[in-house]
């Protein structure tokens, strides 16, 4: 190392080391030597140095704190962002599960409404078929009464007409046996100068006495005696005769008697015959007829051709002759409502039910049945617009079932009654169903002529029996039709209407008697309980 060289010491040293630098290398000082500026230096770097160090020691931490509040905050901002997810999750949820109860108890609520609609349809249509079914039975009890009631009638003409005929075959073998006996006394009567002359002969003894011999018989002419059989004993000719009468008549009664018992074994057989058929064979054409009408009726009412099945049974019915429709009746029997029937009309409440007020109405019309004039209940319905035309046709059927008519009971006015029966004519062109005017006020003439005139035609068109039509009032400006029975309801019992109009009276229900309704001179022919 050469004489003037200085050395420093380096900035860059380590702490706690004494290292000092040169021009050519640095070496390690082998004892600290210190210059006075150095040392001013070393203090004032070491101050730095403090100072460097405190700074980066707060800037450290303030870093370190704003990582660490980023990070709390990140992590907050986190939890704050699940918790307002979960929220979120929590609350979409719970709408979900409100949605899914509201369209659960919505489905439950449908399916409640549509399980009751299905009872409800349930019990009409079980109710329709126990009425249906009701009916049916009915119909087929009294078509059975009436089939036995025929077969006893039947039965007892052919056990009357068999004791005829027997009593005229006893009446013609009496009269048979009377001309055979008339027959043999006139024979007898004939015969007897004969035998006279041959018996004077046979006494006289006489040789030449020419015998006249019977036709067939071989004479003897010397005992004066004939043979009827070969090798029997020869007779007289008389006591031949009288033989020979006598087997005729036998022959002859004998081939009565097997005549007799021949008929009598006939009539045996048509008897058997006629007593098979009625067991046998008249249920099995009672049937067929009925299947051929039934088969008809659902052709016409449906509009649909026949089916394969049903062609066997129209050929086999196609022989017999088509029977006429019968007109159709009024429920209770007749085709006039009055003066055979006096009818007693109800005026239904729409709350009672359908079957109990047909209860009712039969219970309140029986008291008023006299002796020879029998009731025909009628349930008088309110209705006014096609909205109402159902109901009516379900009141029809109940009605039907209780034999009852059914009286449409329309509001009018002045003007609108052609338009009003219109509406209501498919209804009016069934037999038990008639029509009540309700007007505000009175009618003019004209359009009850006009009402009853309408009804008129429709009851002649379709085959009707005669129609019920009741109207406001105690007089009629004119006769009605004969179709049609007009019934001119007054204010009280002691009303008056003008023939041919049936006279009519409204009463409340409980508020007269029968008998006091009946009472009155001349007796009503329609009582409205309203």
């Amino acid at each position: 190392m050469g004489v003037g060289t200085r050395w420093w010491r380096r900035d860059d040293a380590e702490p706690d080391t004494d290292v000092w630098g040169g021009p050519g290398e640095v070496t390690l000082a082998p004892a600290p030597r210190n210059a006075p500026e150095d040392a001013e230096r070393e203090e004032r770097e070491q101050r730095e140095r403090a100072d460097r160090e405190e700074r980066e020691r707060a800037e450290h931490e303030q870093r370190e704190r704003a990582e660490r509040e980023a990070r709390e905050r990140a992590e907050r901002e986190r939890v704050e962002s699940e918790e307002r997810d979960r929220a979120e999750q929590e609350q979409r949820a719970a709408r979900e599960r409100a949605e899914q109860e509201r369209v659960e108890q919505a489905r439950r609520e449908r399916e409640e409404r549509q399980r009751a609609d299905r009872e409800r349809r349930e019990r009409q249509r079980t109710e329709q078929e126990r009425r249906v079914a009701a009916r049916q039975e009915q119909v087929r009890r009294e078509r059975e009464e009436q089939r036995a009631a025929q077969e006893r009638r039947e039965q007892e003409q052919r056990e009357q007409e068999r004791r005829e005929r027997e009593q005229r075959d006893r009446e013609r073998r009496e009269q048979e046996q009377r001309e055979q006996e008339r027959r043999d006394q006139e024979r007898r009567e004939q015969e007897q100068p004969e035998r006279a002359e041959q018996q004077q002969a046979a006494e006289a003894g006489s040789d030449d006495t020419e015998l006249i011999p019977l036709a067939g018989v071989p004479v003897d002419p010397v005992q004066d005696r004939v043979t009827t059989v070969p090798g029997a004993e020869a007779v007289s000719p008389a006591a031949a005769r009288d033989a020979e009468a006598r087997e005729a008549a036998a022959r002859a009664a004998a081939a009565a008697e097997r005549r007799r018992r021949r008929h009598r074994v006939l009539q045996v057989f048509l008897v058997a015959v006629l007593a098979v058929a009625a067991v046998w064979i008249l249920p099995w054409l009672v049937a067929l007829v009925v299947a051929l009408v039934s088969a008809l009726g659902g052709t016409t009412a449906g509009g649909a051709a026949p089916s394969a099945t049903e062609t066997p049974v129209v050929a086999a019915a196609a022989p017999a002759a088509p029977a006429a429709e019968p007109r159709p009746a009024l429920p209770r029997g007749g085709s006039a409502v009055g003066p055979e029937q006096r009818v007693v009309g109800l005026r239904a409440d729409p709350a009672t039910p359908p079957e109990e007020t047909a209860d009712r109405l039969d219970a309140a019309a029986t008291p008023f049945a006299t002796r020879g004039r029998p009731v025909l209940p009628a349930l008088e319905l309110p209705v006014r617009d096609d909205a109402d035309a159902s109901a009516a046709w379900r009141r029809l059927a109940v009605t039907r079932a209780h034999r009852q008519v059914l009286l449409l009971a329309v509001p009018v006015g002045p003007g609108d009654v052609d338009a009003t029966v219109e509406r209501w004519e498919r209804l009016l062109r069934e037999p038990d169903v008639g029509l009540v005017l309700d007007p505000p006020g009175p009618l003019p003439g004209p359009e009850v002529e006009a009402t009853a005139d309408r009804l008129a035609a429709i009851v002649r068109d379709a085959g009707l029996p005669q129609k019920l039509l009741v109207v406001p009032g105690t007089r009629a400006t004119s006769p009605a039709p004969a179709e049609v029975a007009v019934v001119a309801v007054a204010d009280g019992p002691d009303g008056a209407a003008t023939p041919p109009v049936l006279r009519g009276v409204a009463v409340p229900p409980g508020d007269a008697a029968p008998r006091d309704v009946l009472a009155t001179d001349p007796s009503p022919d329609v009582v409205l309980l309203r």
